[in-house]
């Protein structure tokens, strides 16, 4: 089955202050999506509410979030990552068996054993994707997940999300100012300005 989430008349924001609203969608694991708009205008904040990280001011998820194993995953803009190495960071959610695999496909394994804080910025996001991947997460919601991946980076993580979309394996929804950013095709949530 297709994982798949429902909004219905869903309104977002912070301290009961709406930001944006979200009349109805449902999110297929059969496309990736692109939530877009300017600076201020809710992106984050849809994609908090999405993981169960903030409350919906009105409407409703289905199913509610679930943040765990089977649950949706956020992925920060800025890389938040445990102390140790590389693959330390992908054993919280890779266990040993699964280490191997998830730093091949997002190019981190010659980058296993050194400590996170000697990483670039898009290594370190790169990380930070591979963890949140390794979850194997129902829902994948990942804040401007260009930011500071270099080309290999972002052929690695458009790779992922083609083959994702195509085996229909998880709901991919992506913050970004631009409206194309995996260079696979997607379908756009457009959010007004702020």
């Amino acid at each position: 089955m297709t994982p798949a989430v429902t909004l219905s008349g869903l309104v977002i924001g912070h301290g009961g202050r709406a930001v944006a609203s979200v009349p109805s969608l449902e999110l297929g694991a059969d496309r990736a999506w692109v939530v877009t708009g300017p600076n201020g205008s809710g992106k984050t904040t849809l994609l908090k509410t999405l993981a169960g990280l903030l409350p919906p001011i009105a409407g409703t998820i289905s199913p509610l979030p679930a943040p765990g194993l089977s649950g949706c995953v956020f992925v920060h803009a800025t890389p938040v990552l445990c102390r140790g190495t590389v693959r330390s960071n992908l054993a919280v959610t890779a266990g040993p068996a699964g280490i191997e695999s998830v730093a091949k496909e997002f190019g981190l394994t010659d980058w296993l054993d050194r400590p996170v804080h000697e990483l670039s910025q898009g290594i370190r996001q790169r990380t930070s994707i591979a963890r949140a991947v390794a979850r194997l997460p129902r829902c994948l919601l990942v804040d401007e997940a260009e930011g500071g991946l270099d080309d290999r980076g972002r052929e690695l993580w458009a790779e992922f999300v083609r083959t994702s979309v195509e085996a229909r394996r998880v709901v991919i929804v992506v913050a970004a100012h631009k409206p194309d950013p995996l260079g696979v095709p997607t379908e756009r949530i457009a959010l007004p300005g702020a």
